[in-house]
């Protein structure tokens, strides 16, 4: 009857797996499509860091993330041809023009871009602990939007809320958890991760 009990929960984890990676193929394929845009340059501002009015503890954290993401961003969109980083001066004095497309476009314009990626980070908590035991596990949660300037389409679009789970309390990361060498990882390493997943998923980013 034991022998039973680990066969039948064996194959449900299984089952369990073999759903989750189906699920993941359908949804790259979804986003992941041929571009029906050309884009000509891509206009990169910095990360904002949004603050939840309940969460004001959060925004030093917040910022010092900020900071860590656009030098990920920059890490994880290097070598490919057209991006243009936006100082963070520069995206302050647009900002100064009202209507946000507009100054979107003058952003663009001035860094001979036709499209404007745009980030926001709502959450950055650090880990507690080791890689190998953590007291408190890293969680990060942004959003991206990619658009084209001229009439503020929306060529990619996506956002990534995570806090690292151990194995045992969700099976269904067995994939992503071997990947990162089954431990605990740092806020940045996690940001990374997410960047390169949800980056990797737009055509108009995915690296050449």
């Amino acid at each position: 009857m034991k022998a039973l009990a680990q066969l039948k929960i064996g194959l449900a984890v299984c089952c369990l797996l073999a759903a989750a990676g189906c699920a993941q193929k359908e949804d790259l394929a979804s986003v992941n499509k041929e571009p029906d845009f050309t884009v000509s340059g891509i206009a990169v501002l910095p990360v904002k860091p949004v603050v939840d009015l309940d969460e004001s503890v959060g925004a030093k954290d917040l910022q010092g993330g900020s900071w860590v993401m656009d030098s990920l961003i920059k890490e994880v969109l290097a070598g490919k041809s057209g991006v243009r980083f936006v100082s963070t001066t520069q995206a302050e004095n647009m900002e100064d023009v009202g209507h946000a497309l507009e100054a979107a476009r003058r952003i663009a314009a001035k860094h001979n871009c036709n499209a404007i990626l745009e980030t926001t980070l709502s959450r950055y908590n650090e880990r507690v602990g080791g890689e190998y035991g953590a007291k408190q596990p890293a969680a990060v949660t942004f959003a991206y939007k990619l658009y084209e300037v001229q009439g503020g389409r929306v060529l990619c679009h996506g956002r990534f809320d995570e806090q690292q789970q151990s194995l045992m309390e969700n099976l269904l990361n067995l994939p992503k958890t071997q990947s990162r060498g089954l431990v605990w990882l740092t806020a940045e390493e996690l940001a990374r991760d997410g960047l390169k997943e949800r980056f990797g998923q737009c055509a108009y980013l995915e690296g050449k």
